[in-house]
């Protein structure tokens, strides 16, 4: 029986540091119907909490692409404005046509998912909720085969 209780408590301390020091703190993913994304829908926001530190964290978008897109380069600016009220505001793109692009194959060869990291280093020292704005603005019709935006924040692990 101390064997038993003894086993259990060390895989409830481990599951406890493993929960602790989760590398993901954000995961919201939006899919657009029809695989369409639409002009009349152009701003995508999420709303993001975080407690002012002086760890950077790397902010990822992915695009999943059914089908073929009816654009060969995807841009967009990525707007992210502090709970005090600073903006920084950095233009993306996505390259679809250029076979050195990275991406995801899907479960289907017209799926595909592509992967940008818009910051690879960031920093949040202010308390609160920040809000991100991926913003398709410089195309100004539907952009069919975009079946979905993805959005996460990843703690960066410094080397010591």
């Amino acid at each position: 029986m101390k064997k038993l209780a003894l086993f259990l408590s060390l895989i409830l301390t481990v599951l406890l540091f493993v929960s602790c020091t989760k590398k993901v703190i954000f995961d919201e993913k939006v899919f657009f119907p029809d695989a369409n994304w639409t002009f009349e829908n152009k701003a995508i926001t999420f709303e993001i909490p975080f407690t002012g530190s002086e760890e950077p964290y790397s902010i990822i978008l992915e695009l999943d692409l059914v089908g073929v897109s009816n654009v060969d380069k995807f841009d967009a600016t990525v707007s992210i404005f502090s709970p005090v009220g600073g903006e920084t505001v950095k233009p993306i793109l996505f390259n679809f046509s250029n076979p050195q692009e990275p991406y995801i194959q899907g479960a289907s060869p017209n799926e595909k998912t592509y992967r940008l990291i818009v910051y690879p280093k960031k920093y949040f020292p202010e308390s609160g909720t920040y809000t991100f704005i991926v913003d398709q603005y410089s195309n100004k019709a539907d952009n069919y085969g975009i079946h979905a935006l993805r959005m996460y924040v990843e703690k960066v692990k410094e080397k010591k």
